[in-house]
């Protein structure tokens, strides 16, 4: 899997580019953003969802920060660098300010950390496991203390969003007040968010002036984008390319996403003869062989995706591209599941969120005819996590991204044996849990020689994908619609920094 657009998509974005530019906004123009989901909180600490790090990261910055393809490099930290197995010491950017003026010195940093990691509403602890302590090394630098090794600290931190020790007290925050390319105006009172460049230590932005929008049903976006009513308009359904291509002054851009969707199994949560065969690791390879994921992708996508050959897409670090995936072949699915002993199948219950009807329907027939009856049911998000957690859905499809861009993320999370007190196995929903695959992972952990620990992800993920457990499906793009005003990077992690958007001229 490459996560690259499909033949399809790749035909709409040739056309829109042979579209005639419309004239390109000046400094004094306001730039529309359409996001499609309304941002529970204005808060950075107070949330960890796609849609407030995309509005939030115009506003503030972390010490550190991903590049478009996921590489990690220096924000409000100017260099860093480790003292030992446990200390990391950040050197701190000089003449930076706060949108409102304040000097911004290794006290805020401090601040932010502990508000981070002790407020009870805080959504981001987990991206601070491990850390013992953050302590000011002067007005220019801190020092980061870990209870061991911690070999992603860095990509972690880049959730950690810097506000002025000043606004820590506050038990929400409303206003934000960073350091990042946009002040905030004003939130109004249908919801728009109204921010303004300045000239902070980014310099001042190409587009001075955003007007941040939201519109969680799709066809309501889709609609109004096409209507030019929008400059940007984040996550355009399929439904809606071919409409955009035969639009004069819009175009679509590929972002390629970060989720890989799963099929989780999970033998415990099945009664009786589904529970047995569920446990059997020759049914779960003949479910992977028996479901159709490049027709997966062709038809449900539009071929705006790829099989996904294993857990992580791959740009993410742990990635193996020595793995490949598994064929499509129903007539060895089939003599596996006789050799397994349930040649007359079983039945089974699949769980799903808010996925494509089209892509559960593929999945019910594909194993329908391996001779698995299955019967989806829908569930809210918060409904299916509890479920899941509660070991109560023996099949579950969902799709996961490594945030932070490192295999660990997924691995430490959903295969380790579960260890609450550790933070380890928190979404193993499969119930797996092998001595070894443990060893591997907590090794990883700790280990700071990038060669070595590379090694170990990759090791550890062949053998989860020689037991199945969970079976990898597809990973596709997704796309920004774009008027000719205006060009937006592609960005793995979907963040939409309009510092980065240029109009055309």
């Amino acid at each position: 899997m490459d996560g690259r657009p499909g033949r399809w998509a790749r035909a709409v974005l040739a056309l829109a580019a042979g579209v005639a530019a419309a004239c390109g906004g000046s400094p004094q123009t306001p730039l529309s953003v359409t996001l499609d989901r309304v941002p529970s909180t204005l808060d950075p600490h107070h949330h960890n969802e796609i849609v407030g790090w995309s509005l939030l990261c115009n506003f503030y910055d972390a010490l550190v920060r991903f590049s478009p393809e996921m590489r990690i490099e220096p924000a409000l930290a100017a260099s860093w660098s480790v003292l030992d197995g446990n200390r990391v010491r950040f050197v701190l950017r000089r003449d930076v300010r706060f949108a409102d003026g304040t000097p911004f010195t290794s006290a805020d940093v401090v601040a932010s950390f502990e508000r981070a990691l002790r407020d009870p509403e805080s959504k981001i602890k987990h991206q601070l496991v491990g850390i013992r302590r953050v302590v000011a090394d002067g007005d220019g630098a801190v020092v980061f203390e870990t209870a061991a090794p911690a070999p992603t600290l860095v990509n972690r931190l880049a959730f950690l969003f810097v506000v002025p020790h000043a606004e820590v007290a506050r038990p929400e925050i409303t206003r934000p007040v960073g350091t990042g390319p946009y002040r905030f105006v004003e939130r109004r009172s249908d919801g728009r968010v109204v921010a303004e460049g300045w000239a902070g230590w980014h310099g001042m932005p190409d587009v001075r002036k955003v007007v941040f929008s939201f519109v969680e049903n799709e066809e309501e976006r889709g609609s109004q984008f096409l209507a030019g009513g929008v400059d940007v308009s984040a996550r355009v359904v399929d439904d809606v390319l071919g409409d955009i291509h035969r639009r004069q002054g819009l175009r679509v851009e590929p972002q390629p996403s970060l989720v890989v969707q799963l099929l989780v199994v999970a033998p415990r949560a099945g009664r009786g003869v589904t529970g047995r065969a569920l446990a059997d690791p020759r049914v779960r390879r003949a479910m992977l062989l028996a479901i159709d994921r490049a027709g997966l992708v062709g038809r449900v996508f539009r071929g705006n995706g790829a099989v996904a050959s294993q857990y992580v897409h791959p740009v993410v670090f742990g990635y193996d591209p020595d793995v490949s995936a598994l064929p499509y072949d129903l007539p060895w699915a089939r003599r596996l599941l006789a050799e397994a002993g349930f040649a007359n199948g079983f039945s089974v219950d699949l769980a799903h969120g808010s996925i494509p009807p089209a892509y559960v329907a593929e999945l019910v027939d594909d194993l329908g005819r391996l001779g698995i009856r299955v019967q989806p049911t829908q569930y809210s998000l918060s409904e299916l996590l509890r479920r899941a957690r509660a070991g109560e859905l023996p099949l579950l499809t969902y799709g996961r991204a490594c945030t932070t861009g490192d295999a660990s993320e997924f691995l430490d999370s959903s295969v380790h044996t579960r260890d609450v007190e550790r933070g380890l196995g928190i979404e193993n929903f499969s119930g797996v849990s092998d001595p070894e695959t443990d060893a591997l992972l907590e090794v990883a952990d700790r280990e700071l020689d990038p060669a070595r620990r590379l090694a170990l992800l990759q090791q550890a993920q062949r053998r989860v994908l020689d037991a199945l457990p969970i079976l990898p499906l597809t990973v596709r793009s997704e796309f920004v619609g774009v008027s000719a005003r205006v060009d937006v990077p592609v960005r793995y992690d979907g963040w939409l920094w309009v510092a980065g958007f240029r109009w055309r001229r």
